[in-house]
């Protein structure tokens, strides 16, 4: 993506144009189908992926391979709209993907690995702290919103 911009979202907020510019040499767009799985439960994510065009589905499979878990029906988690991102908890803590996530429609991401975002941010320690804050801040935000939905759900019992 050399040359393009970047779009405006949240992950990349409070960067200069010099910086976006410098994200953007590192990532490539990837284009998805609808009910491609882009990421599997239990597998290995090395990339950050903000999401450009579609919906995302995040859920739970009710039966992951080589994880050894079985749930009586998927659990769905989460639908990922543009400028959303993804793959960020495996940037923070080198596990295995925590769910899966499966393309409502047909897409496309721009896709930029945790060893670039790495280099990057040895280099460049402003733009880590920004883009650490900003994941703080989107997975705070998924956070309270879930809490809220199990509160819901209790008070309606």
């Amino acid at each position: 993506m050399s040359q393009e911009k970047i779009p405006e979202v949240q992950i990349f907020r409070g960067l200069t144009k010099d910086e976006l510019k410098i994200i953007a040499a590192h990532c490539q767009k990837v284009d998805f189908t609808k009910d491609q799985t882009l990421i599997e439960e239990g597998g290995e994510v090395s990339a950050l992926f903000i999401l450009l065009k579609g919906q995302l589905k995040v859920f739970l499979p009710q039966k992951t391979e080589g994880v050894g878990k079985l749930r009586s029906a998927d659990v769905d988690l989460n639908i990922l709209k543009e400028g959303d991102c993804f793959g960020e908890y495996s940037l923070i803590d080198k596990a295995p993907a925590s769910a899966s996530i499966v393309a409502m429609e047909p897409g496309q991401v721009i896709k930029i690995s945790h060893d670039d975002l790495k280099g990057i941010f040895q280099v460049h320690d402003r733009m880590g702290r920004i883009i650490y804050y900003n994941m703080l801040q989107i997975l705070t935000k998924r956070l309270k919103e879930k809490d809220t939905e199990i509160d819901l759900s209790l008070i309606g019992r």
